[in-house]
């Protein structure tokens, strides 16, 4: 899932699939949520919303099922040491 970057101190990025109802999360810790059932118009006020960390917690937590994923970041993080690795070993 694609994920957008956010303004917040809580939140990294948020990602929406309109077609399977599911918002995705990254938090500034590096844990990844992807929660299930999301109406668009409750993606639409996390972007809007000034403390979106507080929504997240407030709302969205509360009332949608989630689990954690291993997302993009993961894999670039990934990708970065490994090639981090290959330069060292020239």
């Amino acid at each position: 899932m694609q994920r957008t970057p956010v303004t917040s101190r809580a939140i990294t990025s948020v990602g929406y699939d309109a077609s399977t109802l599911e918002l995705e999360i990254e938090f500034r810790g590096g844990r990844v949520y992807r929660y299930r059932g999301v109406p668009g118009d409750v993606h639409q006020f996390l972007l809007r919303t000034r403390d979106k960390g507080s929504y997240v917690n407030r709302v969205i937590a509360k009332a949608f099922a989630y689990s954690e994923h291993q997302g993009q970041a993961a894999e670039q993080d990934l990708v970065a040491a490994l090639e981090a690795s290959l330069r060292r070993e020239r």
